[in-house]
């Protein structure tokens, strides 16, 4: 296994780096380069595939037209300048960047150049975030092709808090949104006697942001993706902290005159404001106070807080803060218990899109960094594939101005070595 591996190796190396140079001498052999074009010598390139490591030769031009230097094999295969990964490695960082750390991405690329077996190469992290950071990110991936309509749409609301670097040691707060269609039922039966239904959210979509902007990333894939004069009703559900409450107050959401919004306060967060109150000592306390909510007996769950704060004194703030809590979120938790299809499980989104990344191993980011991966992150859990997305900024025939300048591309000048191409081997050789 060890000796066929490492023929298909050198094998695939071979064909690669001949391929390269004769795409090279065939249009060095072209009569628009003997007309225009005057070969300045051969220089070497190494680039790192997933094949493994690729040397090959390439004639240096200058274009008379022009008056520019440029290299055939680098300018038709738009690789870019400097630098040592090809694009489809690069592609794979991105990938694996979006569901694990950068070193750890970088060990799982490594493993798959190459020879399998006794494979040296290394990518260090450093490497695989310069990658993340110079990808550039197509800010419209959340349209889709058709517009959707529903008469209901439910929007979940949380925030994230991550370790931040050069930022005054305040933490990057991620505030995340998770809009909805409904939900649907997985499985009726219980694995255990006291497990709970399982729903799944039915076509779902994650927005985030560490910026200001999250209001309008909501609204504009709201906008883009259904058709606002059929939808009826957006339903609104969080934790009632302060920026979540203010958010569905905007007229943004004023799609029309007659749209109906709703804020519900999910159901975790009471229960855990609940427990916090109550601890898990007095039981008893917590089940008469959750069934004044739950009737909607105000005066009641007010008496009884009261009365068994008088026995707790040495936890007055915390019982004072829950019950000021509850109190002030009152009317918005009747509207999420009394809607049935009101239905929040942000925490676990929270949890498992943010948390599993960012916050699970003790880790800082710059916001440069954090606004970069987040936006990858966002992709995966979009569904939408990230090593397509990274290849389509190679395969636009149009000027690549991108912050890290990768390659400018001549329009004209492409149009012709592509006839030359065609004239030489067929129509469908490019």
């Amino acid at each position: 296994m060890t000796d066929l591996d490492s023929f298909n190796y050198s094998f695939m190396i071979n064909a690669i780096r001949l391929y390269f140079e004769y795409m090279d001498d065939v249009f060095f052999h072209t009569s628009y380069r003997k007309s225009f074009c005057k070969s300045k010598g051969f220089y070497k390139r190494t680039i790192l595939t997933l094949f493994g490591e690729i040397t090959f030769k390439r004639r240096y031009y200058f274009d008379k037209n022009t008056n520019d230097y440029f290299f055939f094999t680098d300018f038709f295969l738009n690789l870019p300048k400097r630098k040592y990964f090809d694009p489809f490695v690069c592609a794979e960082l991105c990938n694996e960047s979006s569901s694990t750390s950068y070193a750890k991405a970088g060990i799982i690329v490594s493993q798959k150049i190459g020879k399998r077996i006794n494979n040296p190469l290394k990518i260090s992290r450093a490497s695989t975030r310069n990658t993340v950071i110079s990808f550039h990110i197509n800010d419209e991936n959340c349209i889709d092709n058709e517009i959707k309509r529903v008469e209901r749409l439910s929007i979940m609301l949380d925030e994230k808090f991550v370790g931040s670097q050069f930022n005054d040691r305040k933490d990057h707060m991620i505030k995340a949104a998770v809009v909805f269609e409904d939900t649907k039922l997985v499985y009726k039966k219980k694995l255990k006697p006291n497990s709970m239904n399982r729903y799944r959210l039915v076509n779902s979509h994650t927005c985030a942001s560490i910026e200001n902007d999250l209001l309008m990333s909501v609204v504009d894939y709201i906008y883009n993706n259904y058709d606002i004069s059929y939808l009826k009703e957006l339903d609104f559900m969080g934790d009632c902290a302060t920026w979540i409450k203010s958010f569905p107050k905007t007229n943004w959401f004023r799609f029309h005159e007659g749209m109906n919004i709703k804020f519900g306060m999910d159901g975790f967060h009471f229960s855990q404001a609940l427990t916090n109150l109550t601890t898990s000592e007095n039981q008893d306390v917590y089940d008469a106070l959750y069934e004044y909510v739950l009737f909607n007996k105000k005066e009641d769950f007010v008496r009884l807080t009261n009365e068994f704060l008088d026995l707790n004194m040495d936890r007055k703030d915390t019982i004072e803060t829950k019950r000021d809590y509850i109190l002030n979120n009152w009317n918005e938790r009747q509207t999420y218990q009394n809607t049935p299809y009101m239905r929040c499980s942000m925490e676990s989104h929270i949890s498992h899109i943010f948390a599993d990344l960012f916050t699970s191993r003790p880790k800082a980011y710059s916001k440069k960094g954090l606004k970069q991966l987040l936006k990858l992150r966002l992709l995966k859990i979009n569904g939408k594939d990230i090593k397509e997305q990274y290849l389509n900024q190679y395969r636009n025939k149009e000027i690549i101005n991108q912050p890290n300048k990768l390659y400018r591309k001549r329009t004209y000048q492409n149009n012709i070595i592509e006839k030359k191409f065609r004239l030489l081997y067929g129509k469908d050789s490019i």
